[in-house]
Parts: structure tokens; C-alpha cells; sequence
């Protein structure tokens, strides 16, 4: 999202403007006359004449929510607010001490990254505004330099532009950073609720390391949190970077992808934990950041449409594809297995959008949640599940694909047969038996962190359900 497109709406006349200053003046008086100590009138600080715009909207909406935290329920008297193209309006007829609201609506003002476009005055009962200066606090300062607000709107020290851009970038940068938390919030909680998932087949997990003699839990857990950074990041190359064609926003993301990597190697020593993942997780949470952009733009808001997020990702996720054309050198694993066995792994789960963790993952996850199963043992099945029905390049590199087409057999067995009761000595087993033949299913392990993510997503209400 660019801070230029953010203000973008019906603009109000002078007219209308110093109009609505009227009445709202004079709805305070009126408010008044019912009695109570004092009044909050809210509205936003915003500069220009267009006053209204889905940010402006959503920008109310949490000044709203964060007034209401701070004044007691018993104390509000009045409520009422009013929505127009002036700009929006609220008011709080309150039965509390008129300098103790002050106070706390200038400490809101002064400390919520969206303060400083709310605008609370705070009238005693007699109608006289309170103001800060009478409660030793400083003046409201300019929301571009840092000086005394007023100072600057006499003089006109900043032009309209930069005033403007100023605003919308405040909208911008806190919506983002919001949305952005909460996504790598989900994306973290996914890595940790994969590895600790136990027990695992051939995989590490809180019993052992499995088939991998050079990583343990502990490894996992340093590699999930040098990452928590970098899935804020590509949220927000989504989110900022959404106007340009995939192939640019891919490449972004890439970039910003290897940059994750190598934080995994030095968090790690050198071994490679989620080299996958890292792949997966930077186009869902690139794809999600565009979405949600456009959702607050056209005031939408959350969740993001599902759909429209794995078409997102199908549309970078082929751009990954170029990987297999031209040289003929195999880097990585994955390109060997597409080599030989024609099977894409990651980037063909990428470039499809992501349909064996929707269709595969993410319903076994429900379905055994639902069935009253723990998700430790539900995260469990869904890996056999994933296992029992993917090509899993990991499987194939190590045991070759008459290894990996038995283990699938093997789990669809183990999946009709299996029972609650049976559940930690069958995995346990079947744990052994990898480990003994040197099997791992970190393909599917990876699948299983994508639907551990859609998972919490949906769960975020960042998303729509995933059908």
C-alpha cells in the first residue's frame, strides 16, 4: 500500500466543514444541559478536505475501542456518535472527575501510535474545554516535525502535501504493523506446534531427533525464532508491494527469503531446519499482506478471502517454477527429485496454491480436532494423513521412491487401524522403524506447519475459512 492511495475519497467544501464545527459545538451544549461532570467529544485529526476514507473509518473505530478502555462502563451516562463526509463524531456524556479524564484522554493522545490524529477534547459540566497546559501537561505536538502543533498551523511550516502524506503514512504503518504481528504470531506458533507434535515418524519432536543425527528440539526452536522477524517482513512486502506484477513481488519476497535463511543457518550453525518452510510461509504471508491491503483500502477489513489468497500464491509460487528450466544442475534436493521423478515438492505445492494443506492437511486437522482427539495426537495424524498421500521429496531423496511409495501404503494402513488408546506405542513404533531405515518425512512435516498456519489463521480471523 502506498500512503499516497491511502486518502483517497469524497472531499468535503469549507462550507460543510466549519458547518459541522458548528454543530458539533452545539450538540456538546446540548449534551451538557442533561447533566453529568463532564463530556469527551471525539473525532479525527485529519488534514485536507477529504475527512472520510476506510482508514479514517477503521482509525475511529480504534479510538473508540481504546476510550472506552480507559473510562469505567458505570460512569458513562450518553453515548452517542454520528458518521458523515465531515468525518466522524462521538461523544461520551460521562459522571467522572473532569481532570482525571483529561488526563488519561491526553496520555491516549500522546502514547497510541494512532494518537496523534485523535482529536478528544473533554469539557467540564459548566461547558469550559479543559486544556492541557491548566494540568501541566506539554502542548500537542506537530505530527510532522515534533514542535508545538500549533506553532506550525500558524506559520504553515509544512506544506499540505507533506501534511497529508504524514497522515497517511500513520494509518498506514500502524494497520500494517497490526496485521502484521498477528500473521507472524500465527506463522511462529505453527513452527512450534509442528516440532513439539510427538511422536513423529523419522522426524525431531520432544522424544528424539529421529532420522537426523545433526539437529535436536532445541535446534527447531532457535531456528523458529531468529525467523519471527522475517514473517513480519514478508507480510509487509505483500502489503506495501502489492501493485506490482507476481514476477516483481516474487522477487522481492526471494530476496527477503534468503536473507531468512541465512538467519536460520546462523541461529542454527549451519543446519538447515526450515529451508522449506521458509519458501511456503514467505509466499502465504507476502500473498496475505497484499490481500489485506486491499481489503482496508476498499474498507473490506478481515478476514482476507481465502480464495483469493491462494491464487495469490499460485500466481508466485509459479514464478518459482523457472527453478527447473535451463541448466540442468541440481542445487537442492528438490530439483534432483524433479529431475528424476518429476515431482515439484514445495514449489509445485506453491505454484498450485497450497492444495495438499488444504485439501489434505488442514481437513485432517479439523476433522480430528472435532472427533475430540488433542492436537498434539491431531498434528500427529495429519502428518500420517499427508504422508499416507503425498510425494514427499524428502522420503524420495533418502530411501528413493519405492522406499517412499511403501511408507505411503503403510500409513493408510496404520490410519484405519489406529485407535486413541493405541496412538503414542503405534507412532512410537513407527518412529523406530524410520529411524532405523534412515526414512524422514520433512516434506510432509512441512505441509503439516501449512496447515498448522491456515489453522491459526482462520483462527486470527485473518483469514475466511478454508473450505
Amino acid at each position: 500500500m502506498k500512503p499516497a492511495s491511502v486518502i483517497n475519497g469524497e472531499p468535503a467544501s469549507l462550507e460543510e466543514i466549519l458547518d459541522a464545527r458548528s454543530l458539533r459545538a452545539d450538540r456538546q451544549k446540548e449534551l451538557l444541559k442533561a447533566g453529568g461532570s463532564c463530556l469527551i467529544s471525539f473525532s479525527m485529526n485529519i488534514p485536507g478536505a477529504i475527512k472520510q476514507f476506510p482508514l479514517a473509518e477503521a482509525a475511529f473505530e480504534t479510538g473508540l475501542s481504546e476510550i472506552r478502555a480507559l473510562i469505567p462502563e458505570t460512569s458513562v451516562l450518553t453515548f452517542e456518535e454520528s458518521r458523515k463526509k465531515t468525518g466522524n463524531e462521538a461523544f461520551f456524556l460521562l459522571g467522572s472527575e473532569p481532570q482525571a479524564v483529561k488526563k488519561a484522554m491526553s496520555g491516549l493522545e500522546e502514547s497510541h501510535p494512532l494518537g496523534r490524529l485523535f482529536d478528544i477534547d473533554v469539557l467540564a459540566g459548566d461547558g469550559r474545554p479543559l486544556s492541557r497546559t491548566e494540568l501541566g501537561l506539554p502542548p500537542r505536538t506537530c505530527l510532522v516535525c515534533g514542535e508545538n502543533a500549533k506553532v506550525c498551523a500558524r506559520s504553515q511550516a509544512h506544506s499540505m502535501e507533506l501534511v497529508l502524506w504524514r497522515t497517511a503514512q500513520i494509518l498506514n504503518d500502524y494497520f500494517r504493523g497490526l496485521s502484521a504481528d498477528k500473521t507472524a504470531a500465527c506463522a511462529v506458533r505453527a513452527l512450534l506446534y509442528e516440532v513439539s507434535s510427538t511422536p513423529k515418524p523419522g522426524l525431531v519432536d520432544r522424544n528424539n531427533s529421529g532420522s537426523h543425527k545433526d539437529m535436536d528440539f532445541f535446534t527447531f526452536l532457535d531456528s523458529s525464532a531468529a525467523l519471527i522477524p522475517w514473517f513480519r517482513d514478508f507480510f509487509c512486502i505483500g502489503w506495501d508491494h502489492g501493485d506490482e506484477p507476481s514476477e516483481a513481488l516474487f522477487s522481492r519476497l526471494r530476496l527477503a527469503g534468503q536473507k531468512a535463511e541465512a538467519a536460520m543457518f546462523s541461529a542454527t550453525g549451519g543446519v538447515n531446519t526450515h529451508k522449506g518452510l521458509i519458501f511456503s510461509f514467505a509466499l502465504l504471508c507476502g500473498a496475505l499482506g497484499k490481500v489485506c491491503a486491499g481489503n482496508l483500502l476498499a474498507g473490506t477489513g478481515l478476514p482476507a478471502d481465502a480464495a483469493e489468497v491462494f491464487d495469490l500464491c499460485q500466481s508466485l509460487g509459479t514464478c518459482s517454477l523457472k527453478d527447473f528450466e535451463g541448466t540442468g544442475k541440481c542445487t537442492t534436493a528438490g530439483e534432483a527429485c524433479y529431475t528424476a521423478y518429476k515431482t515439484p515438492g514445495a514449489r509445485g505445492e506453491a505454484a498450485a496454491g497450497f492444495p495438499s494443506a488444504r485439501a489434505i492437511g488442514l481437513p485432517a486437522l479439523k476433522a480430528h480436532l472435532s472427533s475430540g482427539w488433542p492436537l498434539n495426537d491431531a498434528a500427529v495424524l495429519s502428518l500420517l494423513t499427508l504422508i499416507a498421500e503425498v510425494d514427499d521429496t524428502n522420503m524420495i531423496h533418502r530411501g528413493g521412491l519405492s522406499a517412499a511409495m511403501d511408507a505411503k501404503k503403510e500409513a493408510r494402513r496404520l490410519l484405519s487401524e489406529i485407535s486413541l488408546s493405541a496412538f503414542k506405542e503405534t507412532m512410537e513404533q513407527l518412529d523406530q522403524d524410520y529411524i532405523r531405515r534412515n526414512l524422514s518425512p520433512g516434506g510432509c512435516a512441512d505441509l503439516l506447519a501449512v496447515s498448522l498456519l491456515l489453522l491459526f489463521l482462520e483462527d486470527a480471523g485473518l483469514v475466511s475459512e478454508i473450505l
